[in-house]
């Protein structure tokens, strides 16, 4: 298995090696958000430098990605952190540009998503965008809108944060989805009707595991009832790993 959102500061060696015995072999660590500039340069520096290795040594297969978050648009010295964006997207373990969270429809914060769209189609690298939480649906709908404005190639974006009222209208513009599970908000049964339903196609599987009160075993608990459900074991391999893995330019 390989999740789609880790956030390994949040995670005690104990959780590391409970998601280990259960079956969960890596996946892609998202920097914390920080509340300034230099705080979201921090975070990303600190996963670079002390989670990836942390969580190697334990076992696990892991990636990240950077970016200029796109709160910080407007903000006095994002030039630089822009500037920086080649290098840091030249770390080892830095695979992808984001995540990209959209959480208004402004001006500066549409350009700023499309400054590191470019960037990311000139260095040849996918794109994690996260949908908004507040004012859910109509604000992703004006963030794919965006990304149709930005003339990047849908299937080297994923989307996460997604519900299971937006999940369709994502999938329909080409891109892939990661369904984020969480107690409050995606469950693991209606997550499991959600794959029933809509297949394998660019279907990815999220926790958040390590941020905030998150289910740690909720994608264990996910594939094992698909398991029970009798779902082909290719359409689980996809779902749980497979998919993400070829996205994010990892061997199967």
């Amino acid at each position: 298995m390989f999740d789609a959102r880790l956030d390994p500061e949040g995670l005690s060696d104990a959780d590391l090696e409970t998601l280990r015995q259960f079956g969960v072999r890596g996946g892609l660590v998202v920097p914390r958000r920080g509340h300034s500039l230099e705080e979201a340069a921090e975070a990303t520096q600190r996963v670079t430098t002390v989670q990836l290795p942390r969580l190697e040594r334990a076992g696990f297969d892991v990636v990240t990605c950077a970016s200029a978050p796109l709160w910080l648009a407007g903000t006095r010295g994002l030039a630089r952190l822009l500037d920086g964006l080649p290098e840091a997207l030249g770390r080892p373990g830095v695979v992808a540009l984001g995540p990209l969270e959209w959480t208004k429809d402004g001006p500066a914060e549409r350009e700023l998503l499309a400054t590191q769209l470019r960037l990311a189609d000139e260095l040849g690298r996918p794109v994690v965008v996260t949908a908004p939480r507040l004012r859910h649906e109509a604000l992703t709908a004006r963030l794919l809108a965006a990304l149709d404005r930005a003339g990047v190639a849908p299937h080297r974006v994923l989307v996460d944060g997604v519900s299971a009222k937006t999940v369709r209208s994502v999938l329909a513009r080409g891109h892939l989805v990661a369904l984020s599970l969480h107690p409050e908000r995606l469950g693991v049964d209606l997550a499991e009707r959600l794959v029933h339903s809509l297949g394998p196609e660019r279907l990815v599987l999220a926790t958040g595991a390590g941020d905030g009160p998150n289910d740690l075993l909720a994608l264990p608990r996910l594939v094992s009832r698909l398991k029970q459900a009798r779902l082909s074991a290719a359409v689980i391999t996809r779902v749980s790993g497979q998919t993400l893995r070829r996205f994010l330019g990892r061997p199967d």
